[in-house]
């Protein structure tokens, strides 16, 4: 549950924000523990709570990756963790993640462990993060672990910027269409159609077909719009029940040009985090049940889910894999090798850096096929546009003449 609190802090400030408990009381006793004044504390209804995770901006890759980086930096300099989270907060850019750096500031400073205090956050950080900053800390290598998690964010934000590159040309003509569309429906067809019937002529076929789905649209906009909605609203609820969202996946494994990228990035998020949890030297089965909360996937989920059994049951990570067709056999053997030398986080390391190559080149081709099939896509729109429009004048000419 949420409660939204406005409170006296230790500097003496009324401070307002929310926090996460399991009912009033525990809230009312964080309020306590943080040394506050209690002046007001309210839940925060369902509404109004998926409106907030709503509008909550998330923080990005990159601004996660310069708060490792520069986290490790302050450790690996001397100073303890409050002096690096002062500094850190008067360098941060994003704003998001400033109110974040300062929470955890505060969290820190009344004794609280790093990874305690970022988890106390609300999930502002990921869990992935966490999780790892508390091994660093019991093990006495956070340095170690917040460069390693640097990198792994700069990966990750550099796979996101190659896709949302790959996306801005087929966006931009969609909008070209768009507009190309709104303007010929909106002023110049009007004009032309009413011209003709005004001298008691036929409309051409395809002018007549593009005219009936404009009058469509108009008069039944809203009806159109309310039924849009309806519809995602549905969607959404119907990909919650696990088994449609496991359909939705393996569809999209399947798709002729965005499978196998997909399948390419789950690999290498899998192997790295992989690697990442095994220089932290972790037991494997807590690791495969971190694992299978970030491939962002069901079908390897589930295919996670199946290996962590066959681990507990006492088989080699390279044979538990092995009996699950999603994960390709050069994954398979380099577990295979890595169980036999010892060096199964390099070897994963390798694995990882291998399958991030192919995602690039993956994306690069598929920005080389998309763009001339959304440019012939659009040409034959906007031909279909300009015919409608052109028949029925070359239809008037013919008539004068």
């Amino acid at each position: 549950m949420q409660f939204r609190y406005k409170v006296i802090d230790e500097q003496m400030r009324i401070a307002a924000g929310l926090l996460e408990a399991d009912d009033r009381a525990a809230a009312r006793q964080k309020v306590i523990d943080n040394r506050w004044q209690l002046i007001e504390l309210q839940e925060v209804s369902g509404i109004n709570r998926f409106l907030q995770r709503s509008l909550q901006a998330k923080i990005k890759y990159e601004s996660l990756a310069a708060f490792c980086s520069q986290m490790a930096m302050m450790i690996r300099s001397g100073a303890n963790l409050v002096r690096g989270l002062e500094i850190l907060q008067a360098q941060i850019e994003d704003r998001r993640l400033k109110e974040v750096v300062k929470a955890v500031h505060q969290g820190v400073s009344r004794g609280n462990s790093l990874a305690q205090a970022m988890r106390d956050t609300g999930g502002a950080l990921p869990e992935l993060l966490i999780n790892l900053v508390s091994v660093g800390e019991e093990s006495g290598t956070l340095d170690s672990v917040l460069t390693s998690m640097a990198e792994y964010y700069e990966r990750e934000n550099f796979i996101r910027k190659k896709i949302t590159s790959a996306a801005i040309y087929p966006l931009v003509l969609t909008m070209v269409l768009l507009g190309l569309v709104s303007f010929f429906l909106g002023f110049i067809l009007p004009e032309i159609t009413a011209l003709m019937r005004d001298n008691g002529q036929n409309l051409p076929l395809i002018t007549q077909i593009i005219v009936n789905v404009a009058h469509f649209w108009q008069t039944n906009a809203w009806k159109l719009a309310a039924g849009l909605l309806l519809g995602a609203a549905l969607l959404v609820r119907l990909l919650q029940i696990p088994r449609i969202a496991y359909g939705r996946d393996a569809l999209l494994l399947h798709l002729p040009l965005f499978g196998k990228n997909i399948k390419n990035v789950v690999i290498a998020r899998f192997s790295r985090t992989l690697a990442l949890f095994l220089h932290s030297s972790l037991p494997i089965v807590p690791i495969l049940d971190s694992l299978a909360k970030i491939v962002g996937n069901q079908v390897p989920r589930q295919a996670l889910a199946r290996a962590r059994e066959r681990v507990i049951r006492g088989e080699t990570l390279a044979a538990a894999f092995g009996q699950e067709p999603f994960f390709d056999p050069l994954v398979i053997q380099m577990m295979s090798i890595g169980e036999e030398t010892g060096r199964l986080e390099e070897l994963m390391a390798e694995v990882a850096n291998h399958y991030d190559k192919r995602v690039e080149i993956g994306i690069a081709r598929l920005v080389a096929l998309v763009e001339p099939l959304f440019t012939v896509v659009i040409g034959v729109f906007a031909g279909g546009l300009i015919i409608a429009v052109a028949l029925p004048i070359f239809n008037m000419a013919n008539v004068v003449r």
